[in-house]
C-alpha cells in the first residue's frame, strides 16, 4: 500500500478505534475470573472484550500473575500485546528490567540466523518493509511505565532501531520527558530522521490529547499548520483533528469553519467523507443554539 494511503487509513479510524475499546472495557468491567490461568486464556482469545477485565483481574494477582505474562510476551505467543498491557498496569518491579532487556534485543527484525532484517529492490524481503510490531510494542510499553531509567535503551532504539521501534522510541522518550515537543517539531522541520514521519508522531501526541485536554491538542494541531505547512495531509489531518476538539469543547461554528478548511484538502478523501458526513450535523447543532 502507498505510504500516503497507509497514513490516511491510520488517521481514518484511529478515533473510532480508541472510542470503542474504551466502550468495550468499560462495558466488561464487571467481568470476573477464578483463576489467572483463566485470565490468561481471556487475553490469548478474547470474546466480548473479556480481555480487558482480564488485564485488571491479572494486575491485582501480581505474584502469580506477572512471570506467566513474561514468558507469553518473549514468546510472542497469542495475545501477548494485551499481556503487554497487563504487565505496564500491573506497575510491578519486575517489569522495567524485563522491558529493557526485551527492546535491547529486539531494536530491528531479525533473520533466522540472528542479521538484521533487509528490504530493497533485489532483497528477498522486497522492496516494502514490513513494521517490526514487536520491538515497537516493547518501546511503547517502557514509554508508559513512566520510569526514566528506561532513558538509556530508548535512546540507543531511537538510534539503531528498525522505523516502528524509532517512531515508539522517540514517543516514550517524549512521554518520559527526554525529548521535547519543540524537539520533534525541529527534527519534522529538519526531516533529520527520513525513515521516520515525526510529523505524523506529532498528530498522534495531539490527538491522544483530544479528550483528555482538548485546549492542548489544539495547540498542537496549531502548531502543525503554522509550522510544517509543506506536508499537505498532516496540515489536513490538524483541522480535521480540531474539528473533534471543538466539539469536546461545544464550541460548534468553530468547528464548522474547521470543516471548510479541511475540504480545501480534497484530495484526502479519508478524511473529507467524514467531514461532509459529519457537517449536517454540527449545522443541526448550530442551528438549535440561542442567538
Amino acid at each position: 500500500m502507498h505510504r500516503l494511503a497507509r497514513r490516511a487509513v491510520a488517521h481514518c479510524t484511529v478515533w473510532i478505534l480508541v472510542t470503542s475499546l474504551i466502550s468495550v472495557a468499560t462495558a466488561t468491567s464487571d467481568r470476573d475470573y477464578s483463576s489467572v490461568a483463566g485470565a490468561i486464556d481471556a487475553l490469548a482469545h478474547p470474546r466480548n472484550g473479556s480481555q480487558w477485565s482480564a488485564i485488571d483481574y491479572l494486575a491485582r494477582h501480581l505474584e502469580l500473575s506477572v512471570p506467566p505474562l513474561m514468558d507469553m510476551v518473549e514468546k510472542q505467543q497469542d495475545g501477548w500485546i494485551y499481556a503487554c498491557s497487563a504487565l505496564v498496569k500491573s506497575k510491578d518491579a519486575r517489569v522495567l528490567p524485563f522491558f529493557i532487556k526485551l527492546l535491547s534485543r529486539n531494536f530491528f527484525a531479525k533473520e533466522p540466523d540472528g542479521t538484521r532484517k533487509r528490504y530493497g529492490l533485489g532483497s528477498k524481503n522486497g522492496c516494502t518493509e514490513i513494521p517490526f510490531v514487536f520491538g515497537g510494542v516493547i518501546a511503547s510499553s517502557l514509554g508508559e511505565i513512566g520510569d526514566k531509567r528506561a532513558m538509556p535503551i530508548l535512546k540507543d532504539a531511537a538510534i539503531q532501531g528498525d522505523p516502528e521501534v524509532r517512531r515508539n522510541a522517540y514517543r516514550a522518550m517524549y512521554a518520559l520527558g527526554g525529548l521535547s515537543l519543540d524537539e520533534l517539531f525541529d527534527m519534522a522541520k529538519k526531516n533529520s530522521d527520513p525513515r521516520v514521519n515525526i510529523a505524523d508522531l506529532i498528530t498522534s501526541i495531539g490527538w491522544a490529547s483530544i479528550h483528555s485536554n482538548p485546549r492542548i491538542a489544539m495547540e498542537i494541531f496549531d502548531r502543525i499548520i503554522a509550522e510544517l505547512p509543506n506536508d499537505e495531509y498532516e496540515v489536513a489531518s490538524a483541522h480535521f483533528w480540531k474539528v473533534q476538539c471543538l466539539e469536546v469543547l461545544k464550541r460548534y461554528a468553530d468547528a464548522m469553519r474547521e470543516c471548510e478548511e479541511v475540504l480545501k484538502f480534497p484530495q484526502f478523501e479519508n478524511l473529507t467523507w467524514q467531514i461532509r458526513a459529519k457537517e449536517p450535523e454540527l449545522r443541526a447543532v448550530v442551528q438549535q443554539m440561542p442567538r
